[in-house]
């Protein structure tokens, strides 16, 4: 939690340089990552709550609160994009542009998918923490030298969704900021559930 506090802490020191809007987006792409950092630390007393809530194991209730979660914030994301300034149209794109955000959501969701293939649902929802064998997995994406996966591919399907919808007037309205937030709440993530 030390590292998501830090990064909130400064966050709220730049409150000034951005709206209200800006800042509720952020803390909605926040949340997954509260809760992964959650669950990566209190295994136990999530299975209680969801022993507490539900006759669902607990993995599946993980998968149905993140799924629930990335519609938030797949909503919250158009919602603030649709509202700062106009959508970009199509006379925008160059081909350059058309080719990287293409490679960049590619690669991100060729990713994300052979993640999820190797672990299934039990792999990526910390199966080994809530009471599920997962087996060790040595193929793709696993033999590659990326370290995770599945968080990369999420960074690479961020960073070419920016790039397909990118306007000056978005840019302006914290476009960059937005990015570069979502990117580094992955990489806490990451280091959290590589190093602890």
């Amino acid at each position: 939690f030390f590292f998501g506090s830090l990064i909130w802490c400064v966050f709220v020191s730049m409150m000034w340089l951005f709206p209200v809007a800006m800042w509720c987006t952020l803390a909605i792409l926040s949340i997954p990552h509260w809760l992964y950092c959650f669950i990566w630390f209190n295994p136990k007393t999530f299975m209680r709550i969801n022993a507490a809530c539900t006759k669902n194991h607990p993995v599946d209730t993980f998968a149905s609160m993140a799924a629930f979660i990335k519609l938030i914030q797949y909503l919250t994301v158009a919602w603030w994009y649709i509202r700062v300034a106009p959508v970009v149209g199509m006379a925008d794109f160059t081909t350059l542009r058309l080719l990287a955000a293409g490679l960049l959501l590619a690669g991100g969701q060729i990713l994300n998918a052979a993640t999820y293939r190797a672990l299934g649902k039990a792999g990526v929802y910390y199966g080994f923490k809530l009471g599920r064998t997962v087996p060790w997995c040595t193929g793709f994406p696993f033999n590659t030298p990326i370290r995770h996966p599945q968080y990369t591919g999420s960074v690479l399907t961020i960073w070419g969704a920016a790039i397909a919808v990118y306007t000056p007037e978005h840019w302006q309205a914290g476009l960059h900021v937005m990015v570069f937030a979502w990117t580094l709440f992955y990489v806490i993530t990451s280091f959290i559930e590589g190093n602890c």
